[in-house]
Formats: structure tokens, C-alpha cells, sequence
């Protein structure tokens, strides 16, 4: 998100894609297991003082620096988004 064109980066089981210039493509970064992937959700999750469980199965919350993050247990993915819009699971 540090680069001004990127506006946007899903996290899911495919791998990692980000939205730069309106275009959204994959970065060539994959996780390796599943593990490794809910790591990364756990550690932005809690950057928002926020936890994903079973019981709390989707999260919205805002990082100290205005970037939004969506998040879902099942199946575990997380949209991030530097612009104000609203959050969907598509």
C-alpha cells in the first residue's frame, strides 16, 4: 500500500492481487499453506485491535494510518483499500 498508484490488495486463497491504476492483477506472491496465510490476516487484524474467529466471522476496521480492511473467516480473506468505499465480499 506504500506505493501511491496501489489502491487496493486482497488477500485470499489464490494469493495475493492488488488494484493499481484501476487494473487489479495478481503480485506474484502466494502463501505458503494456509497457515502462513492466517498468520498475515491475524497480524493485520490485530494492527485494528481486531481478532477473527469462528463466532466473529467478518471485520471491519480502519489501521491507524486511514487504510480500511475487510475481513472473513470462511473462506479467510482480506480486502485492504486506501479509498473510501463501501466493503464488499466480492
Amino acid at each position: 500500500m506504500a506505493h501511491p498508484a496501489i489502491t487496493a490488495i486482497y488477500l485470499d486463497e489464490t494469493g495475493v492481487r492488488f488494484t493499481k491504476e484501476d487494473i487489479t492483477q495478481f503480485s506474484g506472491v502466494d502463501f505458503v499453506n494456509d497457515d502462513q496465510r492466517r498468520r498475515v490476516v491475524e497480524d493485520i487484524l490485530a494492527a485494528c485491535g481486531e481478532t477473527l474467529s469462528p463466532d466473529h466471522d467478518m471485520v471491519d476496521c480502519v489501521l491507524a494510518d486511514g487504510t480500511q480492511v475487510h475481513a472473513e473467516y470462511a473462506p479467510l480473506t482480506v480486502y485492504i483499500s486506501k479509498r473510501a468505499k463501501p466493503f464488499s465480499s466480492t
